[in-house]
């Protein structure tokens, strides 16, 4: 699997004392660096090889950079158009190592470079102001809406301490989201049982042709089982589902792989979602992935603006995975990722009318699985 090792550092003068800025840079004694007051990202445009891509380039920068405003915010999925979980997103890098080939990053961020909000403490301090004046909510905060949470980890080790201070919070459950295999740094740290780990995953047919850089899947589900052995609840997204010539035999192999490794009891939830993007990353993908086969097919805009497949065959593609998971373990909480409610009816074993539905079914069996652990 790749390994990430910058070719500069980029130091906001803000963070240059910061404890997390000092520990990465020790990682890298051999990397230069420079501390800056504001840094802009320039494509010398003169001077590029049609052969390295700006957007694969600019990741070999690492930017370690003070961060202004709020981290921890709802989660953006979220829209009256379509029910999400509730779920709350905490900004802690941008970008990412791996070359997925639907990422929506490619289109989104303003800059290709890999960004660490070095002032941690600052922003963990977000997150306990915000989740302590409602200690009767059960929080389920992500850190991989804008990264990978655990591809930089074993170079930059910022999860180490945002374990540790999750294990201490009474009412919030963290969720480090990834389609990496790096865990072993994590087996041995007090996580309270206040830490999930879940595994985006895909049939290894997918992996292979669109998700350039991740953990292969049998890696990925390895490390799945180190982690659920270490005490933590783990979960899985399948998403984004693609419609690939060999889809239905594919993601019920996928399913019945999940369970052959790790035990059903151990799994917090699965979640099911299509591919789906915005209109402006098709080009990129075209341009920067010649061969991928993830957009082939008809798409139609939904109500939020974003391309989906049509609905019959998204419709065919959540029958066919939540069946096989009804079969093997229907205790495991599921639910559809961006969807309309007439998107579950038919599909699922539930059919909630309201984001809220969903969070409640999640949050009271996730705290079922904390009381059995306390």
């Amino acid at each position: 699997m790749f390994q990430y090792r910058p070719e500069r550092i980029i130091i906001d003068k803000a963070v240059s004392a910061e404890p997390l800025t000092e520990q990465i840079c020790a990682s890298f004694p051999e990397v230069s660096k420079e501390i800056v007051d504001n840094f802009a990202w320039h494509q010398d445009e003169s001077n590029a090889d049609p052969l390295r891509n700006p957007l694969t380039h600019g990741k070999k920068t690492l930017h370690l950079k003070y961060f202004r405003g709020a981290s921890f915010k709802v989660c953006p999925g979220f829209s009256d158009k379509v029910i999400c979980c509730n779920y709350f997103t905490l900004d802690l890098i941008e970008n990412c190592p791996f070359e997925c080939t639907y990422c929506i990053l490619q289109a989104f961020l303003n800059k290709p470079v890999i960004t660490v909000h070095a002032n941690l403490k600052e922003i963990l301090e977000q997150v306990r102001q915000r989740t302590t004046v409602q200690p009767n909510t059960l929080f389920r905060v992500g850190t991989g809406e804008h990264s990978d949470s655990l591809a930089l980890d074993p170079v930059l080790g910022i999860n180490a301490h945002v374990i540790r201070f999750f294990a201490k919070l009474p009412n919030v459950l963290l969720e480090l989201k990834t389609k990496s295999k790096h865990v072993d740094h994590l087996l041995d740290l007090p996580h309270g049982g206040k830490s999930v780990i879940s595994w985006s995953v895909n049939p290894e047919a997918v992996v292979v042709q669109e998700e350039h850089k991740t953990a292969r899947l049998n890696e990925r589900l390895k490390a799945a089982r180190k982690a659920s052995d270490a005490g933590y609840k783990v979960a899985f997204h399948l998403d984004p589902m693609i419609h690939y010539p060999e889809w239905e035999k594919g993601y019920q192999e996928l399913v019945e792989q999940i369970f052959d490794s790790v035990p059903p009891e151990r799994i917090a939830w699965i979640s099911l979602g299509t591919l789906r993007y915005i209109s402006s990353l098709k080009s990129v993908v075209d341009k920067r992935f010649p061969n991928s086969r993830a957009f082939l097919g008809e798409f139609v805009p939904g109500e939020d603006g974003k391309m989906r497949y049509l609905k019959i065959i998204r419709q065919r593609l959540f029958r066919n995975v939540q069946q096989r998971i009804g079969k093997l373990a229907p205790q495991i909480p599921t639910y559809l990722c961006m969807e309309k409610s007439s998107l579950w009816k038919n599909t699922m074993p539930h059919q909630p009318k309201s984001a809220t539905e969903v969070e409640s079914r999640l949050t009271s069996s996730l705290r079922q699985l904390i009381l059995m652990e306390t």
